[in-house]
């Protein structure tokens, strides 16, 4: 008795072998990929060094540089950009702050946008680092921030 076999037609054979190679392909994209990420990863970013009595182990700047009209009557611009140490691995207390920036940036405008150029020329950085530092402060509930950086201050 003669045995017939069925054979697939040449052209579904192509079309596997054409998506087993993409397949693999896709994997290998995929693999190569998580490697990468895992490598980049541990190396790290640059970071700003932190002052050698500061708690924690980064510094937050993502309030970023602020332009701030002051209460003259023809108003001057102020420029200030801070920044302040916080421990990044208490996640709570860092997605606070990531949550409070517009909080930070109101804030920081309202008390400097309330003086004039002279009351401004009297304050020192200290000054305003302190208060600042106390309505940052009375606003979070998760941690307080210790310090507060001014690394930007300049009038236009």
């Amino acid at each position: 008795m003669k045995r017939v076999e069925k054979r697939p037609f040449r052209s579904l054979l192509v079309v596997y072998r054409a998506l087993v190679a993409v397949l693999v392909l896709v994997a290998v994209i995929i693999l190569a990929g998580t490697v990468y990420g895992l490598a980049k990863k541990k190396r790290g970013t640059a970071e700003l060094p932190l002052p050698s009595d500061s708690p924690g182990g980064d510094i937050f700047s993502g309030i970023g540089s602020m332009r701030i009209a002051t209460a003259d009557p023809e108003p001057e611009i102020l420029v200030i950009s801070l920044a302040f140490p916080y421990d990044k691995n208490d996640r709570p207390f860092a997605e606070e702050l990531a949550s409070r920036i517009s909080y930070f940036k109101s804030a920081t405008a309202e008390y400097l946008g309330a003086f004039t150029v002279e009351e401004l020329s009297v304050l020192d950085e200290d000054t305003i680092s302190r208060e600042l530092l106390s309505r940052y402060n009375s606003a979070l509930h998760l941690g307080q921030i210790t310090d507060l950086y001014i690394l930007e201050y300049m009038r236009l």
